[in-house]
């Protein structure tokens, strides 16, 4: 008798593994104001325009040494979920700006935020400030979307008493879903290279002194800057009293950086007439400040100069102004 063996062969097909759209935000750099300089009081709030780029004063005596773009690029990307999902193409995205982190150095807290579109479409806003909110339209199957951020950087005074040198501050750009919860994100800084104020001050007056004119011909009178000593050529005569004094001045700022100095080659005097003064001085070509960086450093130096005088020359007090100015290099 023949028999036989029947096996019963069963498979189960499922459909393939499923997943939902998959959202990514991308910060390009921090947004970065590089060198300014700090005013003496109180905080200066710096604008970066998310347009151009551009970094303007809103507020405060501080000002921006460097130059270029400060604003940031964020892109916003989605891959599409497997099977039936479309949200990439469908779904418009929430974004929303705010802040993030500590702070360190002179950086305070970004205080508004502004946003310009790139390839990205708005479609709602932006609302608010701080935190920064706006809706994009779907961004699409496996591809990026950009806009630009600027925003509202204040950077405290010397006043403060935080330290000068390097700051930053910190922001996060995320993207939302309909409920508000965070589908993804990133996180960048705001950073800045804080300069203490600049201030030049006159601790000493340049004084000729008391001169009797020449009964004869001209007479040069000189005030070295170096030493501090008259001489007179000719023979008009000098007095002791008033004693002569060469000008002297004093730069403060950040320590450990160089400056540029700007002082007149000539001055003028009036009084009973005009006397021109050609002035001399001691200063370096490029004066650096004491100390070093995140901490004050100083400058000094003097000016002298000479004039001439002749036996018609109207006797009398004579004055002027002799303006000194600074910058860093």
């Amino acid at each position: 008798m023949t028999r036989f063996l029947a096996i019963a062969i069963v498979a189960w097909l499922l459909p393939a593994a499923a997943w939902a759209a998959t959202w990514t935000v991308n910060i390009t750099g921090p947004i970065d104001l590089g060198d300014v300089v700090a005013a003496a009081n109180g905080d200066t709030v710096f604008r970066v325009s998310s347009a151009t780029g551009s970094v303007t004063v809103v507020s405060g005596a501080g000002r921006r040494l460097s130059n270029g773009s400060a604003r940031v690029q964020v892109n916003v990307s989605c891959r599409p979920g497997r099977g039936v999902d479309d949200a990439c193409l469908t779904t418009n995205v929430p974004i929303r700006i705010g802040l993030i982190g500590a702070l360190t150095g002179r950086a305070r807290a970004f205080t508004a935020f502004n946003v310009t579109m790139g390839t990205a479409t708005l479609i709602s806003g932006p609302t608010g400030t701080v935190p920064h909110d706006f809706m994009l339209a779907p961004v699409g199957n496996n591809s990026a979307k950009t806009f630009f951020v600027g925003g509202d950087f204040p950077v405290a005074g010397d006043d403060s008493g935080l330290p000068s040198g390097a700051g930053d501050n910190a922001f996060y750009v995320y993207a939302l879903d309909a409920n508000g919860l965070t589908l993804a994100g990133d996180a960048d800084k705001g950073e800045v290279m804080v300069y203490r104020s600049l201030a030049v001050t006159s601790t000493a007056n340049l004084n000729f002194g008391r001169i009797q004119i020449p009964s004869s011909g001209s007479s040069t009178i000189s005030l070295n800057a170096g030493t501090g000593v008259r001489t007179i050529s000719g023979n008009a005569v000098g007095y002791a009293t008033p004693a002569p004094t060469r000008g002297a001045f004093t730069i403060s700022g950040e320590g450990g950086q160089q400056v540029s100095l700007t002082i007149p080659s000539t001055i003028q005097l009036t009084g009973p007439g005009t006397l021109s003064v050609n002035v001399t001085d001691n200063a370096q070509n490029t004066p650096r400040l004491s100390g070093g960086p995140g901490a004050a450093g100083t400058y000094s130096f003097n000016v002298g100069g000479s004039f001439q005088i002749t036996p018609t020359t109207p006797t009398g007090a004579y004055s002027g102004i002799l303006t000194v100015s600074v910058d860093y290099n």
